[in-house]
């Protein structure tokens, strides 16, 4: 069950730096580039929105979803002047509708996967698969607070959370 635990904990610690006043994909960090049908800035709301086969890449992680809204906080150097596109840290970010991250040999999925940097935590939701090697776990919402390396992956009501691991060194047969 550890090794589960771990495994989940893994793919999405890349969703943020040390410092949780940076949003990260990669654990490396680095330039992201995206691509998407659409993109709409709301300068008032300070919301960049794209829309339509997102894809979001950065170093050796992706995020893709149907939509992904990045939420921007004010930069401190002047409150009052607009920053730009998609300007200042990020603060949250939402993605939506077939929702997966992946990294060499690490993935995830659900419906739709909230991130908030000021709590350092992110939230998948909704018919949530995460997968690591042959390890792959099964639930209705994953958290995990990236910090403290906790991750709590909760089952639908009534339900169980569901998962298959295969030890190291597994050579299949028996002495």
């Amino acid at each position: 069950m550890r090794a589960q635990i771990i495994a989940a904990g893994v793919i999405f610690a890349a969703f943020a730096a040390a410092s949780p006043a940076h949003a990260q994909l990669s654990e490396n960090g680095g330039p992201v580039s995206y691509s998407a049908d659409n993109l709409e800035y709301v300068d008032a709301e300070r919301q960049l929105v794209l829309t339509g086969d997102v894809d979001i890449v950065q170093n050796d992680a992706r995020l893709r979803a149907d939509r992904i809204t990045l939420f921007f906080s004010r930069s401190s150097a002047s409150p009052t002047d607009s920053q730009g596109l998609g300007s200042g840290d990020i603060q949250r970010m939402v993605a939506e509708g077939e929702v997966y991250y992946v990294r060499p040999a690490q993935s995830a999925r659900g419906n739709r996967a909230v991130y908030e940097v000021a709590q350092d935590a992110v939230t998948f939701t909704g018919n949530v698969v995460v997968a690591s090697d042959d390890n792959v776990i099964r639930g209705e919402t994953l958290v995990l607070q990236i910090g403290s390396r906790r991750t709590t992956i909760r089952p639908n009501t009534g339900e169980r959370v569901r998962g298959v691991f295969v030890p190291r060194g597994n050579s299949g047969g028996s002495r």
